[in-house]
């Protein structure tokens, strides 16, 4: 038997969930214009040195205290979790990027399934962060669950941006696509089974990349 929340996980997870994640390439657009990213090759790499790193030591754990957080209700927790991820994103572009799409996907959410934990949320003055909505939207499903949806996003939004950006056809990012994820399984599973106290990555290449990028003559993506 298939379970219950598959639809729901699909529908969150397709490319088609109107959540803005198409107008921005977290940095990447800066990295790719100063050659820093310039082919397959350069997305692998940033994909593994970037991307992936900074869903494990941060991402990762801070959906595992969200995601405990509501499913138990506990509001106070989640504004809390909310603001201290607002701390992390020091390039104000990442940080209103994160912040546009969290509170479009809620007030998306909150009218496909409708819940008083989320109209409660909602009505609060917190930034509303893209991981502590996902939190609140696939609360009732399993933590590994959710991880593997919020790192599938992450990863994929990269490999979107990057089509639009290099010479790459839709073949070869749907291989670097399949490659990025196998890598990243085993890491997502562990991080969700025991995740670490401290969450915390430092990545100074995209934050200065997403500093930049508010600065640029010419820009395709918002962030």
């Amino acid at each position: 038997m298939l379970p219950d929340w598959l639809p729901w996980l699909l529908q969150l997870n397709d490319s088609q969930f109107p959540s803005g994640a198409y107008a921005h390439s977290f940095g990447l657009e800066d990295l790719v214009q100063r050659g820093l990213v310039r082919d397959a090759d350069g997305l692998r790499a940033f994909l593994r040195d970037q991307v992936s790193p900074a869903l494990l030591a941060l991402d990762v754990p801070m959906l595992a205290r969200a995601h405990a957080a509501a499913a138990a209700g506990h509001l106070a927790a989640l504004d809390a979790l909310d603001r201290e991820l607002d701390a992390w994103k020091l390039a104000e572009e990442l940080r209103q990027a994160s912040r546009r799409m969290g509170s479009r996907r809620l007030a998306l959410v909150r009218q496909l399934d409708p819940a008083p934990v989320l109209d409660a949320f909602a009505a609060l003055d917190s930034p509303q962060h893209l991981l502590v909505v996902a939190a609140l939207e696939m609360r009732t499903l399993p933590l590994a669950v959710a991880a593997w949806a919020v790192a599938h996003q992450a990863v994929t939004g990269s490999v979107t941006a990057a089509v639009k950006l290099l010479r790459l056809g839709q073949d070869r990012a749907q291989a670097i696509l399949r490659d990025t994820l196998v890598e990243l399984a085993p890491g997502v599973a562990a991080v969700a089974a025991a995740p670490p106290g401290d969450p915390g990555w430092f990545n100074p290449l995209l934050e200065i990349a997403s500093l930049r990028h508010a600065r640029a003559r010419e820009r395709l993506f918002i962030s």
